[in-house]
């Protein structure tokens, strides 16, 4: 079998091409060096131009997308991975250059003009060769510029061209022009041409509002495409990576002339993909505008808080300009290339940045607020309309596309798993749950004989995610998984396949092998809620081996992550065990299956009991309380010395560890070989403890299981006096007479149900004690036929171990 390949560098046009400024009367001239090469490991690689040199490595060029990348958006050594959220120290840490990573400011106090130099500046020095033409500009006054003409505004450009550095006050001249400017050409027919051109002179300016000003000219023009849309694309990216200029943002119409010029891109296009590479970049800081920035930096200044609306939020305009809507159509045209074409270069770039922004996007809360609008009256449906549940069955497409590019197929998969988080999404991709389960494939297989498992860790987690949420609410998309033969021997098999590595393994992102196997055990646990699903794993090889190992291995590993892994077995396994009661299912052939393995872990399931802490213990009572319907069960726990084990459990303070251990216990008692043991245990007098404390907490379901083990425990006996004992049993009958008084309990109110159901079995014990006790008294011997004083032993169906089947959040 052959391993994933790594995804490809984006494939340029070689150094030195012609390129096109744009569409009027400039004439072709040499295309700078942007695009170099790195060797890593002998390996040569291709680079993409982008925004991160330094202004004095930017060479001469002829269009605004000629900025170049100190590196590649991706190579061999350089994983196609998201940028952390703000304050990833971690990540940052490790590769602190990354270009599509966001900048942040040392202090809420930085500001967003750069330190300048003094008076001695050459830039200004050559501005000042001119000072009565720029004396125009220099007047602080915007009237002189609306009455000049377009013309005149360019020439004051020019006089910048070349500009790095620049004082406050150059800032102020240059943006006032520039606003104008732009004022003119937004939504008019003028000449690109000769704008670009004066354009291009000042974006080596280090003023962010310079530069995203003369972003916000170029997306405004009409039909602006080509390289001077992925110009206009990365300087907005180079302004949004530093989240101190998000104020920029909020107060200009850029993030909405973003949105309309990708609209105009197609991301599979010979040229265009790069655009779209840095416009989805930009949207994705964009979205995660830290608003909290703002509000402490004006704290600071003024003393108060100011609290900015929802409609000033970045990702709020974004959604509501229709970004989602767009990326759909986009992911759309991609998956329709990708179904006939391998998916590769600038287009597998630009689907790995759209799904990120996407991921972004859906997990804002402000998003999160429109998506509940929509089921209010406050908000008109058709307005708050973002079509986001449609968007989960188009990325399920992409995640199968990239089936061979493991990192791009990673990011899909984790935009998925926030997805699955918003319940319209998740419900509409539960009809692709089994779809879902045949991405486990290549790791089922390719990886589980050629690979490591750090790299598949990512996905494998956040597919067990993405299947358990779905599983947790919808039970047709239970039934569907399980009758895909293909999905469920794709999860089993690589559910057995990290089950067998180190549980220490965890990859650079910090995924470990035991939070993958805690998301796919949490399958099989919400999946098994679904009756048939849950007989039918319950015989599946090689559930029960896999179940077991885990569970003898993490139960001796002391950390918080290991417990959660344990309770996450417990969980399943209860929910597993709840439909295997069935002595026949023993006889059957099912190698490696929970039925065929009970014996084992039932004695597992007693170490815990014994040794584990009190939240292990209480779920590993549940368990038991469903096996050990089975005599098979019962024996093994028996002679791993359980009944012991289980009569400390009851003398506990944890009131659920008595209530599991009680439902237990109802079973053990229905053999008769246990109750001897069990009164030597001082088992009695600690039963009837639980049951008056119980009662007197008004816990009607404990005192019921109380009263049920009496019954099975006096079930065989002709004299429940003598067996019980003579003082036992005028307590025990005592108490049951004052916990039946209905009148006195619930004071002439309709007594709940759960009391009703305890006042059944009570009676019957009550009466049985009472007619023994007449029987006893009486000089007259009767025998045991005059009455029936050999009932049936009570099952615990309804009260012991057979509690309401888990679903795993």
């Amino acid at each position: 079998m052959r391993a994933l390949p790594c995804l490809e560098p984006i494939n340029q046009s070689p150094t030195g091409s012609e390129v096109q400024l744009n569409t009027n009367n400039t004439t072709k001239v040499q295309r700078s060096s942007s695009i170099g090469t790195i060797h890593e490991s002998g390996l040569k690689t291709t680079k993409l131009p982008a925004l991160l040199e330094p202004p004095n490595a930017i060479s001469s060029a002829t269009s605004l997308d000629e900025l170049r990348d100190p590196m590649p958006l991706y190579n061999k050594a350089t994983s196609l991975s998201l940028p952390p959220s703000r304050g990833g120290d971690e990540q940052k840490q490790q590769n602190p250059q990354h270009p599509l990573k966001r900048k942040q400011p040392v202090s809420f106090d930085e500001t967003v003009t750069p330190n300048v130099s003094g008076s001695n500046n050459k830039n200004d020095g050559m501005l000042n060769k001119d000072l009565s033409k720029n004396r125009l500009i220099r007047s602080n006054d915007l009237n002189p510029l609306i009455q000049s003409s377009t013309d005149t505004l360019l020439d004051m450009l020019k006089a910048y061209a070349g500009i790095k550095e620049c004082s406050d006050e150059t800032q102020v001249h240059l943006n006032m022009i520039l606003l104008e400017l732009y004022s003119r050409v937004k939504g008019t027919q003028c000449n690109r041409g000769a704008i670009l051109g004066v354009l291009y002179g000042l974006v080596e300016c280090n003023s962010p509002k310079i530069l995203l000003a003369i972003a916000r000219i170029v997306l405004s023009m009409n039909n602006i495409s080509g390289s001077n849309l992925t110009g206009a694309c990365k300087l907005v990216f180079k302004v949004a990576r530093n989240e101190v200029n998000d104020s920029l943002f909020i107060d200009s119409d850029v993030p909405e002339l973003l949105v309309d010029a990708l609209g105009r891109v197609n991301p599979t296009a010979e040229g265009e993909p790069e655009a779209a590479i840095y416009g989805y970049g930009a949207i994705r800081f964009l979205a995660t505008a830290n608003l909290n920035t703002l509000s402490k930096k004006t704290e600071n200044v003024e003393g108060k808080t100011i609290k900015i609306s929802k409609q000033k939020s970045l990702a709020y305009r974004l959604v509501r300009h229709g970004i989602i809507q767009l990326m759909i159509v986009h992911l759309q045209i991609i998956n329709e290339h990708g179904s006939t074409n391998k998916l590769c270069g600038q287009p597998l770039h630009a689907l790995y940045q759209l799904s990120g922004a996407l991921r972004v996007l859906s997990g804002s809360p402000v998003f999160a607020q429109i998506i509940n609008m929509k089921h209010s009256r406050a908000s008109s449906i058709d307005e708050e309309d973002t079509h986001l549940e449609i968007a989960g069955k188009h990325l399920v497409r992409a995640a199968e596309i990239c089936m061979d590019e493991i990192e791009v197929q990673t990011n899909i998969i984790r935009t998925l798993s926030i997805l699955s988080e918003i319940e319209t999404c998740c419900e509409n991709m539960a009809v692709d749950a089994g779809r879902l389960g045949i991405l486990f494939g290549p790791i089922a297989y390719n990886y589980s004989s050629t690979c490591s498992p750090e790299k598949a860790l990512g996905v494998i987690s956040r597919l067990g995610y993405i299947l358990g949420n779905i599983h947790a609410k919808y039970d047709e998309a239970r039934l569907d998984f399980f009758n895909n033969d293909a999905a469920m021997e794709y999860l089993l098999n690589t559910l057995e396949f990290f089950s067998n590595q180190r549980f220490d393994i965890k990859n650079t992102n910090g995924d470990t092998v035991m939070d993958a196997l805690i998301k796919l055990i949490r399958v099989i646990a919400n999946m098994s809620v679904n009756a048939e699903v849950g007989y039918g794993l319950g015989l599946r090889h090689p559930l029960g081996v896999v179940l077991l190992n885990i569970l003898l291995e993490a139960k001796e590993i002391k950390t918080e992550e290991a417990l959660e892994l344990v309770l996450a077995t417990l969980a399943a396994l209860h929910n597993l065990s709840y439909y295997q009661y069935s002595t026949e299912d023993i006889n059957v052939n099912h190698p490696g299956s929970i039925i065929e393995r009970m014996r084992d872990i039932s004695a597992a399931l007693c170490q815990i009991l014994s040794t584990g802490p009190v939240t292990a213990k209480s779920e590993a009572a549940r368990v038991l309380g469903n096996l050990t319907r089975n005599s098979t069960a019962r024996q093994s726990f028996c002679t791993s010395n359980g009944l012991k084990i289980l009569v400390k459990c009851l003398q506990s303070d944890d009131t659920e560890l008595v209530t599991a251990s009680c439902g237990v216990l109802v079973n053990l008692l229905g053999d008769w070989e246990r109750r001897a043991s069990f009164k030597e245990l001082n088992g009695i007098k600690i039963l009837r403890e639980i049951l008056q404390s119980a009662a007197y907490n008004e816990d009607w379901l404990l005192s019921g299981m109380c009263c049920q083990a009496f019954w099975n425990f006096l079930i065989d006996s002709s004299n429940v006096v003598e067996t019980l004992g003579e003082s036992e049993s005028d307590l025990l009958g005592g108490e049951l007479a004052e916990y039946l008084d209905e009148e006195r309990i619930f004071q002439g109110n309709p007594p709940d149900q759960i009391w009703e159901q305890f006042a059944q079995v009570a009676t019957d014990l009550l009466e049985r004690l009472q007619s023994c006790m007449s029987i006893t008294n009486s000089p007259i011997n009767t025998s045991d036929d005059d009455e029936d004083l050999n009932p049936s032993p009570i099952k615990n169906d309804s009260w012991g171990g057979n509690y309401e089947k888990w679903v795993q959040d």
